[in-house]
């Protein structure tokens, strides 16, 4: 062996000993010329007797092909084997996890002298569930999209990919317990060696991945040894196996590209939201997420030069019909009478909503100050979970309260989406500050989950905006009035007024009316329109003894 061959042995086996019960030199062809360690006690043999035995020959099925992808991996590209877990049969017929790393070199004299340095570290039967925690490696969601951001924008040839197994979760039922450890190795490893610096994979659930890679990686090649790996393990004839791939991102924002990331992982992880399934995100996530990019982009636009316009619907009184306040509603500009969920929904996915809540903020503050003869009106702004919690958003905020102190007269925060609140605490910290200014709160899709209470004991507010469809489910029924009823009451203990939503026909009203609820707000009252509306005409004919 040449002296440069030696010197690398030699190193590899003073540093090895220190981390490894076992050591591996083999050929690029998978031929053992050094074995060294502990191999009885795994392979049943000496290190003497697997000299030029093949070394994926001695991993068993499960394992073969990981390990084999793994190398083939090392050889092509960093030359490092880091942190490859495998689960082998031990001669004594247990399985064994073990934990493989080690490095790949073709610098030799030699024609055929490339080599791989392998060290084994055989993982104690004691730590086996903590092994395998460790040895699925995945990033949750969220912790993924943060390092696939940083990744995506530090190298531009780094592409976002999601993998679907589709039929993990049967498989699974069908299996024991030692079966679904090695396949979740099994995948772990596979996704590990093909990430982009072996750490760049996430889990969004059972049969869901995300990875990022190379723009170099075959997709379609990695999808198919992903399927046939499987297939191998479960002896199936044929496991589904659906990839997705970013693309296009070369002229994009870093910025916008990381936001649109964010949505289309959510949507991933969430599986269906508007009727999405895997089968469509398989054939259509490239344009998911590049069209997330673009509205990214939209509406990133849209809040910086205020390209949206402002409708009013009013809220009324249940007991006389007069005016409470307005609600602003946004409507997006070309697109009059289109409602703007979807853009809020977005908006909220990717972070974005704090900075747009601001700008409808700003807008309805323009149309107070160019309408000073309409001084009695107060109008509801909306407030998310996110901007509520969101610093930037609140010093804001607090600035604006500041130059125009008249505007806590005018003004109602309505909180959306407050079941992402999360730390109630310091929300309620910040609402009590605002209401000790003058400004009431509304809670809005009161009674939508069973956390409303909590938020509600943990949040004191001035109004409880009812969920709509929570009345559509509760009108009618002797069981449903209660319910309600007992809302009203509590609400009423509480000194808390109350609004029911979708109030578009008499009975909802008068049912309303029976529970004691004190406002309505829906289509029987009006509509958003681009400046508040007199809406007495329209009310008294449902309060004739006002």
């Amino acid at each position: 062996m040449p002296s440069v061959e030696k010197s690398a042995r030699d190193r590899f086996v003073s540093l090895s000993f220190c981390w490894g019960e076992i050591l591996f030199e083999i050929s690029s062809s998978f031929e053992i010329l050094f074995a060294g360690g502990l191999t009885e006690a795994l392979f049943g043999q000496g290190p003497e007797t697997l000299i030029g035995q093949n070394f994926l020959d001695l991993m068993g099925g499960p394992a073969r092909q990981v390990i084999r992808t793994c190398l083939h991996r090392a050889q092509k590209s960093s030359g490092r084997v880091q942190d490859l877990y495998v689960s082998l049969e031990r001669p004594d017929r247990r399985s064994q996890i073990c934990q493989i790393a080690g490095y790949y070199t073709d610098r030799s004299r030699e024609h055929d002298g490339a080599r791989f340095f392998l060290a084994l570290k055989l993982m104690p039967n004691a730590y086996l569930e903590q092994a395998l925690g460790y040895a699925d490696g995945f990033h949750d969601a969220d912790s993924f999209c943060d390092m696939a951001n940083e990744a995506m924008a530090r190298r531009r040839d780094a592409k976002l990919s999601l993998i679907s197994i589709p039929d993990l979760q049967n498989l699974f039922g069908e299996m024991g317990r030692g079966e679904q450890r090695n396949i979740r190795l099994a995948i772990s490893s596979f996704l590990h060696a093909q990430a982009l610096g072996q750490e760049e994979a996430g889990t969004m659930g059972l049969g869901k991945y995300a990875l990022v890679h190379s723009d170099t990686t075959d997709i379609d090649a990695l999808r198919d040894e992903l399927a046939g790996l499987l297939k191998t393990i479960t002896n199936r004839e044929d496991v589904d196996v659906r990839t997705a791939t970013i693309s296009g991102q070369e002229d994009i924002d870093p910025d916008d590209l990381a936001k649109g990331i964010v949505f289309a992982i959510n949507q991933f992880k969430e599986d269906a939201g508007q009727g999405l399934t895997l089968s469509s995100l398989n054939a259509n996530f490239s344009d998911l997420a590049e069209e997330a990019v673009k509205t990214v982009t939209m509406f990133r636009d849209v809040v910086t030069h205020s390209n949206f316009s402002i409708v009013f619907q009013p809220i009324v009184s249940l007991f006389d019909g007069s005016v409470h306040h307005y609600e602003v509603l946004s409507r997006f500009q070309g697109k009059h009478g289109e409602s703007p969920y979807r853009y809020i929904c977005f908006a909220e996915e990717t972070g974005l909503i704090s900075s747009f809540d601001f700008a409808v903020m700003l807008k309805t503050v323009d149309w107070l100050e160019r309408n000073p003869r309409q001084d009695q009106i107060r109008m509801a702004v909306n407030m998310s979970g996110q901007s509520l919690l969101n610093p930037g958003y609140r010093q804001r905020v607090d600035d604006l309260l500041k130059a125009k102190p008249w505007l806590k007269d005018r003004l109602i925060f309505e909180l959306t989406e407050s079941a992402r609140v999360e730390d109630l605490q310091s929300a309620d910290l910040y609402i009590q500050h605002l209401r000790n200014r003058g400004v009431p709160i509304c809670l809005d899709d009161f009674g939508a989950g069973a956390a409303s209470f909590n938020y509600l004991s943990a949040m004191a507010v001035d109004v409880v905006k009812l969920d709509g469809a929570t009345i559509e489910n509760t009108i009618g029924t002797t069981r449903g009035r209660a319910f309600m009823k007992a809302m009203g009451s509590f609400c009423d203990e509480l000194n808390v007024e109350t609004i029911g939503e979708m109030v578009d026909n008499t009975e909802k009203l008068a049912f309303l009316q029976a529970c004691g609820i004190g406002f309505g707000q829906g289509y029987l009252f009006g509509k958003g329109e681009l400046s508040p509306q007199d809406v007495s005409a329209t009310t008294a004919p449902y309060f004739p003894e006002k």
